[in-house]
């Protein structure tokens, strides 16, 4: 580490290549984390918030010191030249940190295009959101999350093999990869399903090497129907796990874990409904219904809705469109939140409150197009 009195010249302007350190420091997220996290702590200890769990700590920590020169830096010196460079250290977090996902992002969706998806075929971004009430479930219990996530594919994956099977390609068979983004573009606690599917199946020809037969249109009433059959295999999987009761009224029950972590649940609940977890009017919710009537909505082409589940398939983009495909996977991976949507005026507590705009990440997604009608 190099001498404090050299910090301040050697982290200061910009090299003549025109790199220049990130200033996390300056932004209007980290103050608000930085000058606000140890009121919160307080806050805690007195009661009048439900507790943080340890992992919450560590990333609100972590994001206070990534990228800050005063926690811990490498000094980069060129053996040629006198230039040197400061690279302050990162956090490294998964969960918060706008910088490390931002970099975790880009460089997913570089391996993605570069050694997962074949070349020369179009992909299509299915998105399943899932009721209300399901919600702060889903969030702190990773294995229905999983399972539903994985019933959500395998019958999309289903439908591509029947719907080719009716136009006389046998064996035909797709494939996706999913991503769960955890919040609404609100930051509300949303557990929904991004899952970016090869538009169509490879199946071997008559000389038994695989060809790619992409999916010539689709109909929002096909979306309909494929939404209604994961409703269906979703909500009896969850009956027969005993997550809700659908014996009458769908009704969500109680779980082990809620009852172990309560604070942990409770701070679900609350971020799912937008209220804060806090004051001594907090109490435990008795088990909740569905909400919704039966009947498939078309909110917009190839958009649909009914009892709280939603699917959404009008992204696409085409077989040869790689920046197109590079852009569909950072907009899946994208961070929750991101310093440049956020304001450069000096925040106080809650007054960032909101993420980046959806239709911002969508505009990085080239030659996307909906097709399809009602």
């Amino acid at each position: 580490m190099g001498h404090p009195a050299h910090i301040g010249a050697l982290g200061a302007g910009a090299r003549r290549d025109g790199y220049a350190r990130r200033k996390p420091e300056a932004s209007a997220l980290h103050q608000v984390v930085r000058e606000n996290v140890l009121t919160l702590y307080a806050a805690i200890e007195q009661g009048f918030a439900s507790p943080l769990p340890k992992f919450v700590r560590d990333e609100l920590e972590g994001y206070v010191a990534c990228g800050v020169l005063s926690r811990g830096f490498a000094v980069f010196a060129c053996p040629s030249c006198e230039e040197r460079k400061l690279v302050a250290f990162s956090c490294g977090g998964r969960g918060f940190c706008p910088s490390c996902l931002g970099r975790r992002m880009a460089q997913s969706s570089a391996n993605l295009v570069d050694h997962v998806l074949p070349e020369n075929v179009p992909l299509r971004q299915f998105v399943l959101t899932v009721p209300f009430e399901l919600r702060a479930r889903l969030a702190y219990d990773r294995a229905l999350l999983g399972a539903v996530g994985r019933l959500f594919v395998d019958t999309v994956l289903g439908w591509y093999a029947r719907k080719f099977r009716e136009r006389g390609v046998a064996g035909g068979e797709s494939g996706a990869f999913t991503v769960v983004q955890r919040v609404s573009s609100d930051l509300r606690l949303n557990p929904h399903y991004h899952a970016v599917f090869l538009d169509g199946v490879f199946a071997p020809g008559e000389d038994g090497a695989l060809r790619f037969h992409a999916l010539p249109s689709l109909t929002s009433g096909e979306v309909a129907d494929l939404m209604q059959t994961v409703r269906v295999r979703v909500v009896g999987w969850l009956d027969r796990h005993g997550v809700i009761d659908a014996s009458a009224e769908l009704s969500v029950l109680g779980d082990e874990f809620a009852e172990r972590e309560p604070a942990l649940a409770a701070l679900g609940r609350a971020s799912v409904s937008g209220l804060s977890p806090a004051g001594p009017e907090r109490r435990e919710r008795a088990p909740v219904s569905l909400a919704g009537a039966p009947g498939v909505q078309v909110k917009a082409p190839l958009s649909v809705a009914e009892l709280g589940f939603s699917l959404h398939a009008a992204t696409v983009v085409g077989a040869r469109d790689r920046a197109g495909k590079e852009g569909l996977c950072k907009y899946v991976l994208r961070p929750y939140t991101t310093t440049a949507s956020l304001p450069n005026t000096t925040p106080s507590l809650g007054s960032v409150r909101g993420a980046p705009s959806r239709d911002a990440p969508r505009r990085s997604v080239r030659r996307v197009r909906s097709v399809g009608s009602s």
